[in-house]
């Protein structure tokens, strides 16, 4: 039996707002053209390290926000990922500087350590599912040595929570992945420009590092990288979070 759907009177006020609401929802902001943020966004890049995992989380900001900075730090498994960011445990590791007005090239920077920071974390090889030498317990020592004797591969499996602990420590990855990036790698990196003449040139860059002896974790640094000491001044006043942040901690 057909039916005919009638509008009751006491629906006309609804259907009369969603009209109207149609008219004026369907006019779309108008987009800012060229905005990139305040003055000075991008050129400086802060890189934040704990102080036991060796995560890294980067930063624009000179202090860590509590809430989207998290973000950053991926779920490897139970307990892996911290539930908020305490300033005891977290502290730059470097700050990257760019010449004054140069903005746009800190931007492609960060997004390509962002990637790559990212690429380690979801995209690993067997190399994370063994346990290094340095790993093994004595009795797995011994049990390396006796294979060895008999010329014969050892390798130990490592936990869920072993192998958590492994994705977490990027570190090192972070270090050679900066090293990388300030020498001009990837597509719609800034930092390398081609002149008139067909040659590339890179922009200087300071790498500001709270212990030198960090930049050995990269095998080669171009030639456009200067490396400094981080003062002690900005460190110290550096290390604290937001007050939100601190307030959760």
């Amino acid at each position: 039996m057909n039916t005919t759907h009638r509008i009751r009177a006491s629906q006309l006020p609804g259907i009369a707002r969603l009209c109207l609401r149609q008219v004026h929802g369907g006019k779309k902001p108008k987009k800012l053209v060229g905005f990139q943020g305040p003055e000075g966004h991008g050129e400086n890049i802060w890189v934040f390290s704990h102080r036991r995992s060796d995560q890294i989380i980067y930063s624009f900001k000179d202090k860590l926000d509590g809430f989207h900075d998290l973000k950053q730090l991926p779920y490897n498994g139970k307990k892996s990922k911290p539930a908020k960011l305490r300033k005891d445990y977290w502290a730059p590791m470097a700050k990257i500087e760019f010449p004054k007005g140069s903005g746009s090239v800190g931007r492609t920077v960060f997004q390509k350590l962002r990637e790559l920071k990212h690429l380690h974390e979801v995209a690993w090889d067997n190399h994370t599912l063994y346990k290094q030498p340095l790993e093994y317990t004595e009795a797995e020592n011994r049990s390396a040595a006796q294979r060895a004797a008999k010329g014969q591969e050892f390798r130990v499996l490592r936990n869920k929570a072993q192998r958590a602990k492994a994705l977490n420590a990027q570190k090192a990855n972070s270090v050679a992945d900066i090293a990388a990036v300030l020498a001009g790698a990837g597509p719609g990196n800034k930092i390398k420009e081609t002149t008139k003449h067909g040659t590339d040139v890179l922009m200087s860059v300071t790498v500001n590092w709270t212990d030198v002896q960090d930049m050995g974790y990269a095998e080669l640094w171009s030639e456009n990288v200067t490396h400094t000491l981080l003062e002690e001044e900005a460190l110290s006043a550096r290390t604290d979070l937001p007050a939100e942040a601190e307030a959760a901690a």
